[in-house]
This record gives C-alpha cells, sequence and structure tokens, in this order.
C-alpha cells in the first residue's frame, strides 16, 4: 500500500496544482513501519498527508495565519478505492482539484 501511496503522491507533486502551490513527497528513514508524506504549501495554508506501510495515515491541514485546523483525518486506507476518492476531503479544504 506504501508503494501505491508514494506512486500517487509523485503524480500530485510532479503536475501544476495552482499558483504559488508547492507539493512534495517525502520518504522515511527505514524502520519497523516505514512512512511517506505528501507536503502541500499554498500562501495561506500547510497541508501535509502521512501514510504508513500499515496502511495508517494521517492527513490534515493548517491556516497558516491562525494557526487553526480547516481539516484532520485519520484512519487507515481502503483496498480498492482511490487514493484520490479517499483525500477527496483533504484536496477540497484546500481548494485544490486533483483530476
Amino acid at each position: 500500500m506504501l508503494n501505491k501511496f508514494i506512486d500517487w503522491a509523485t503524480q500530485i507533486a510532479s503536475k501544476p496544482i495552482g499558483n504559488d502551490v508547492v507539493a512534495q513527497v517525502t520518504e522515511s528513514e527505514m524502520s519497523d513501519n516505514p512512512s511517506a508524506r505528501l507536503d502541500i504549501d499554498t500562501p495561506t495554508t500547510v497541508a501535509r498527508i502521512t501514510c504508513w506501510k500499515s496502511g495508517d495515515y494521517d492527513a490534515e491541514v493548517i491556516h497558516i495565519e491562525t494557526e487553526r485546523t480547516l481539516f484532520s483525518s485519520h484512519g487507515n486506507l481502503q483496498q480498492g478505492l482511490e487514493f484520490s476518492d479517499q483525500f477527496a476531503d483533504f484536496f477540497k479544504s484546500l481548494g485544490i482539484t486533483t483530476d
């Protein structure tokens, strides 16, 4: 599941997703439960999805100026469901479409 997430996140980060929006994929150091994260920075927000080999994930969007959490979700990735569908609300809170 982690490799599929990395492939998907790399695709997201490699295409333009908005003015002044920067996306980056980072893989963790080796551990018992390796992870990768997709960081997205906009002029007004910082956002991150972290996914672990176990299939667990954390997703969060924070407004920079107010430090208010705009979106937060924790769970387990669902087999057979597209990542774009599973994280649709995350991207919606950023005002970004991934289609």
